[in-house]
């Protein structure tokens, strides 16, 4: 399963690059692969900042730990920020005010491995 981990925030990359280091020093997630992809540049750009992070990994509990990991880093940080996780059948976007982050993070990645015939859900809190 391939999923993308946007962050929205004031200081994207040092959350970003914060979330990536907290995700790979978690033991349950050795198995997942994280990618930062390249930034995109367009013209008059001075450079670009990427503000994503892509998790590819397979069945077997991933989803739940990368869930739970994903919520405790987001409601350990002290300046406001708003994470997007989102797949091929759905996504969610959380912030640390949401009452069971984890619970809405894990629903989302729990159905991209549902059934190909059911709708895609999008989930904003």
């Amino acid at each position: 399963m391939d999923i993308t981990i946007t962050v929205k925030s004031d200081q994207v990359e040092a959350d970003l690059r914060s979330l990536q280091q907290w995700l790979l020093r978690e033991p349950g997630l050795r198995q997942v692969r994280f990618t930062r992809p390249a930034p995109v540049t367009r013209p008059g750009d001075m450079g670009g900042v990427s503000e994503i992070l892509l998790a590819s990994f397979g069945a077997g509990g991933a989803g739940a730990m990368l869930a739970e990991t994903v919520s405790v880093w987001l409601q350990s940080r002290v300046t406001p920020v708003r994470i997007r996780i989102e797949g091929p059948r759905g996504s969610v976007e959380v912030e640390a005010s949401v009452k069971d982050p984890a619970a809405l993070i894990n629903r989302v990645l729990e159905e991209q491995s549902g059934p190909e015939d059911e709708a895609p859900a999008d989930e904003a809190s």
